[in-house]
């Protein structure tokens, strides 16, 4: 263990940045309701009044995918199999991203009033399938918070002197305090400014290496330093190159996580949150270019630090040297904040910490949102208090909000006590909950699901991958334990059993258990709060006109979704892998400069468009602070946020109509 930062870099961000995040957090949301009415409301606690716009949602898609499990597994698969590692890491994130684009598209034209995406199952299904889909979805909910933390604590704990219990308790503390009083909103607040830090980091990073560093400095130095490493530590692939993507072990690691990765995206209902919060037509660019902009962050993070671990393991200036580094620092993500400190030494590691921190309360915000929001909704107004008021609904939100970070914080500290790390949970969340996603998909999709497939084959599918998992770790290492489970043959397996079976149990009991159910009809099933303004009342419904082009746009949609996958998934890397091609200087030359040109144009995307769009808001806002609002700046807000907020004046009367004990959910009148 290699003790880089003392106790006050520690602290310092975990108490003092987590501290003055929250407080910044806390005055912007303060600005917005002073300035731009927007009151916090239930509607707006949980779905930001169903109005964000695409800058938005593309840096909440980047944010949602920044773990610090993701960035520092990312260099794990860079440190290992080479310069092949971080783009098929990428790979393994953009494939749930992307496609999670037409789940967005369909909620939003089949069930556009939902708060959750778990409230869908219920609106078709009934509350027994509800029920079973409730388990999967906090499950996921909960492992993926805990992972977070996890991640992130065992990283702090490990660099600077800081105890992990401390960690895992003070971050959700600080992250809960802005939670509480912003909302989903400011989930999306945090989330760009958290991503915009992200990317400077990385940039700094990828340019300190390649260019200015004494180090390496140039691309034709790290090709002669790979080379050089890949004599005295031969990596898997071929001729023990870490510059070629011909590498069977890393292809096999990275479909397990693909397939592993499913349950993470498609089960979280942080992910269903962002799409229920953007308006109808910012969705497909929203999650699109996001994925896009996403993809570079770990193909690019690894290029610069953990390759520059790597291409240094035999340069003193090598925390570890003259060896690699050990298994276990590895498995923990260390070769991402070893690599910034042999180019940038402490100040380095200090701003790999930053990276991590950013990640993790901004990712941790939307965690904390979705599962009050599932609690809430699924579970308070749905089995204990049907008719609560919108006033009652924030409450029981806020308490799930505290109640939450409090638990994941003990699940972390449990995790680390008996040796989890965050590559572990990562390969067990997508065979134990890996059928979750056949389950939501289906629901969206198939007019001819039944709600036993939720009684029989999820479960099933479940205890399938289970079965897999276990017996393929004895078929293959010959004993069943910890570390067995965690290799690729064992995971590989069961991920793809949980999935391909899950999908052939949904089919069979559909067809031989049929029921009446259809996915039409679902908008009127869903029952607005009392305190909700006219604005949002509106947005859970779609006119005519938004319905039509929604229509238009799936199909291209989809097309153009799944073009972009095939593309990178089997186009670009497979000739390279199949035709063993191990990287000259030039391509290799190529291959950095085509990354660093990507990075920034997602940077600069991702920090500006939001600002962009948001523009008269902000025009709004200044003329608010300066006493020059007038009547000419209610003029030039047309179509701006100020139309989707709402005053006292636009408050109205909520208009439930009363339903059947049958149906037991009350429709909305619009």
């Amino acid at each position: 263990m290699v003790q880089v930062l003392d106790a006050g870099y520690g602290y310092g961000f975990v108490v003092g940045l987590g501290a003055a995040f929250a407080l910044i957090m806390i005055f912007v949301t303060k600005v917005l309701t002073r300035y731009m009415g927007e009151v916090q409301d239930s509607e707006h606690f949980s779905t930001a009044s169903r109005s964000v716009k695409s800058g938005l949602i593309s840096s909440a898609v980047v944010s949602s995918w920044c773990w610090p499990g993701t960035l520092l597994s990312s260099c794990v698969y860079t440190y290992r199999y080479g310069v092949a590692g971080g783009y098929w890491y990428g790979i393994s994130g953009i494939s749930h991203s992307m496609l999670f684009t037409l789940i967005a598209l369909q909620m939003k034209r089949k069930a556009t009033g939902a708060h959750t995406i778990v409230e869908i199952v219920k609106a078709r299904f009934g509350k027994a399938a509800h029920c079973v889909y409730l388990f999967y979805s906090c499950g996921t909910n909960t492992i993926i918070a805990s992972m977070l933390l996890l991640g992130c604590s065992q990283a702090f704990a490990h660099i600077a002197d800081i105890h992990i219990v401390a960690c895992a308790f003070l971050f959700p503390i600080s992250v809960a305090a802005y939670t509480m009083l912003g909302g989903l909103k400011s989930t999306f607040l945090s989330d760009w400014i958290h991503t915009v830090i992200i990317y400077l980091v990385i940039i700094c990073s990828v340019l300190i290496c390649y260019t200015s560093s004494d180090l390496i400095g140039s691309t034709d130095r790290m090709w002669d330093l790979l080379q050089e490493v890949s004599l005295t530590h031969p990596s898997a692939g071929h001729e023990g190159s870490y510059l070629t993507f011909s590498n069977r072990s890393l292809v096999m690691l990275a479909w397990s996580q693909i397939m592993s990765g499913w349950a993470t995206v498609f089960a979280d209902p942080s992910y269903g949150q962002k799409a229920i919060a953007a308006k109808p037509l910012s969705t497909i660019s929203g999650y699109v270019i996001g994925s896009l902009c996403w993809f570079i962050i770990p193909w690019c993070f690894g290029l610069g630090t953990a390759l520059a671990a790597l291409a240094l393991t035999n340069n003193p200036v090598s925390l570890t040297y003259p060896n690699t580094i050990s298994t276990q620092e590895v498995n923990m993500g260390m070769p991402l904040l070893y690599g910034l400190y042999a180019l940038m030494g402490k100040s380095g590691a200090a701003a790999g910490l930053l990276v991590l921190f950013m990640s993790c309360t901004s990712s941790l915000s939307a965690e904390l949102v979705s599962f009050s929001s599932v609690m809430t909704y699924d579970v308070y107004r749905s089995y204990i208090k049907p008719d609560a008021t919108g006033k009652q609904l924030v409450r029981v939100s806020h308490f799930f909000v505290i109640t939450f970070a409090l638990f994941v914080g003990g699940l972390t500290v449990m995790f680390n006590y008996i040796g989890i790390t965050i590559s572990w949970i990562l390969t067990f969340i997508g065979i134990v909950l890996g059928a979750a996603p056949v389950g939501i998909t289906l629901t969206l999709f198939w007019g001819r699901m039944s709600k036993y497939c939720f009684y029989y084959a999820l479960p099933l599918g479940s205890l399938t991958g289970l079965g897999c998992w276990l017996g393929s770790a004895y078929h293959f290492y010959g004993t069943v334990d910890k570390d067995t489970l965690s290799f690729v043959n064992s995971t590989i397996i069961a991920n793809f059993s949980t999935f391909g079976a899950t999908v052939l149990y949904c089919v069979i009991v559909s067809f031989i258990f049929p029921d009446n159910n259809t996915i039409d009809g679902l908008q009127d099933k869903f029952l607005v709060g009392d305190d909700a303004t006219l604005q949002e009342k509106k947005a859970m419904q779609l006119d005519e006109a938004t319905k039509n082009q929604l229509e238009r746009i799936f199909k291209w949609a989809a097309i153009g979704v799944f073009s972009i996958w095939v593309s990178f998934t089997f186009v670009l890397p497979f000739p390279m892998y199949g035709q063993k091609y191990i990287m000259s200087k030039p391509f290799f030359k190529g291959w950095v400069v085509v990354s660093i040109i990507w990075l920034f144009i997602a940077f600069l995307y991702i920090t500006f468009y939001p600002l962009y769009e948001s523009r008269s808001s902000l025009y709004h806002i200044y003329r608010k602070i300066t006493g020059k609002e007038g009547k000419a700046t209610i003029e030039y807000l047309e179509g701006s946020e100020l139309e989707q907020t709402s005053s006292e004046e636009n408050k109205v009367s909520p208009v439930v109509e009363e339903t059947s004990e049958k149906s037991s959910e009350p429709a909305l009148k619009a």
